[in-house]
């Protein structure tokens, strides 16, 4: 089963997907962050340049991924991705409408990866900018998130209806950390249970079956 977990900057995407593949211990996928991409990519997103190029390098990063878990994905397996074809169409209305036309073409590369479950995030921008000042990234702006937020959260708010297995899930309240938070959002998104890791208490060592 493939689950993609979607949302604009700053609603909780990449800790949710950690969380529910450590949980699931059957495999999840970042999309990485500064430290990861490609040094220019985040110089041409704050200044607006060559939006075919960046679009298509997530799209070949969450192809990437796509494409090694399908080597290991099997019958009563649950693997988490950030990122779908979903995420791709959500930021294209952070460029003018002239590059639009051929920002589409780019959504092509996400037809074959087809999640069981996309699982859309939103919040207020209260719980962003809170989440945005806390992880303290230097290249992160705190107005100019919650602003790329806003934007962003409508268009996946207006795409998560035509989406196939998409279901919209408000992270306010709900706190990936913990417990009753995790299991929250597995009950929301229909995910199946996980097989808990049991905890013993043991006067000598034996080893689980």
């Amino acid at each position: 089963m493939k689950v993609a977990v979607v949302g604009g900057p700053g609603v909780g995407k990449s800790t949710l997907v950690r969380q529910l593949g450590d949980l699931y211990h059957h495999g999840s996928y970042g999309e990485g962050e500064q430290g990861v991409w490609d040094p220019r990519v985040l110089a041409d997103i704050e200044a607006g340049r060559n939006p075919v190029g960046v679009t298509a390098y997530f799209g070949d990063l969450y192809d990437a991924n796509y494409r090694d878990a399908a080597t290991h994905d099997g019958p009563g397996k649950v693997i988490f991705f950030e990122g779908a074809r979903i995420t791709l169409e959500a930021h294209i209305p952070e460029y003018p409408a002239e590059h639009h036309a051929a920002l589409r073409e780019v959504l092509s590369v996400g037809d074959a990866w087809a999640p069981d479950r996309v699982i859309v995030l939103t919040s207020s921008t209260d719980t962003i900018e809170k989440h945005i000042r806390l992880r303290a990234r230097p290249h992160e702006k705190a107005e100019q998130m919650v602003a790329r937020f806003r934007l962003i959260d409508a268009e996946f708010r207006r795409l998560a209806p035509h989406t196939p297995n998409a279901v919209v899930i408000n992270r306010d309240q709900r706190e990936f950390h913990s417990r009753d938070g995790l299991g929250e959002i597995i009950t929301l998104a229909g995910l199946p249970p996980f097989t808990e890791i049991p905890y013993r208490v043991m006067a000598r060592y034996t080893a689980l079956d």
